[in-house]
């Protein structure tokens, strides 16, 4: 009996342990893939980083600065003039088109008969209803009115509902400060 119960014990600890292992990445991992993901679209795309802010504009084709924040960015247009002191909660109007790293299109008001998205430079919103992320207010460091940049946001500094997954984005942006 106590060999029946020793038997039945030790097969319940077994079960319990094999059905507690989870194949679920770590964020770690999370991290590492779409640190990969983020390289592999950017040779995808003929892409390279530089270290230094290009002088030029518009900067040199296919080159990225890569940001303190991990943010990639290209300035197609700076605009009007870039603003160094643009006021907390400018109303800024933004046209987008958004790629996944398989270079998929996955959101856009660019082209449609949408209106554009409303932020308010330095309240992001985390929200995931509202389209909004801290990389889209960082650009307008770079950028003035009516300017146009590309990012890789990483979904740290991307918008919230992708960032459980943990997966960047690519951005087509173009900025209009509301008058």
């Amino acid at each position: 009996m106590k060999q029946r119960f020793f038997l039945f014990a030790l097969f319940a600890i077994l079960t319990g342990a094999f059905l507690s292992c989870d194949s679920t990445a770590t964020y770690a991992e999370l991290l590492s893939d779409e640190k990969s993901s983020i390289q592999s679209f950017m040779v995808l795309r003929g892409y390279t980083v530089t270290n230094t802010i290009p002088t030029t504009v518009p900067w040199p084709d296919s080159v990225f600065y890569k940001t303190e924040s991990g943010m990639y960015i290209h300035v197609i247009d700076s605009g009007t003039t870039v603003v160094k002191d643009l006021p907390d909660y400018r109303s800024i109007l933004v046209r987008y088109v958004e790629y996944d790293m398989n270079d998929t299109l996955s959101n856009q008001n660019m082209y449609s008969a949408g209106g554009p998205i409303e932020l308010f430079y330095n309240k992001v919103s985390t929200s995931t209803e509202v389209i909004d992320c801290k990389a889209w207010h960082e650009a307008l460091d770079y950028v003035g009115d009516y300017g146009h940049v590309y990012i890789i946001a990483p979904a740290e500094i991307g918008w919230s509902a992708y960032s459980t997954a943990v997966t960047a984005h690519f951005y087509d942006l173009r900025y209009t400060f509301a008058k």
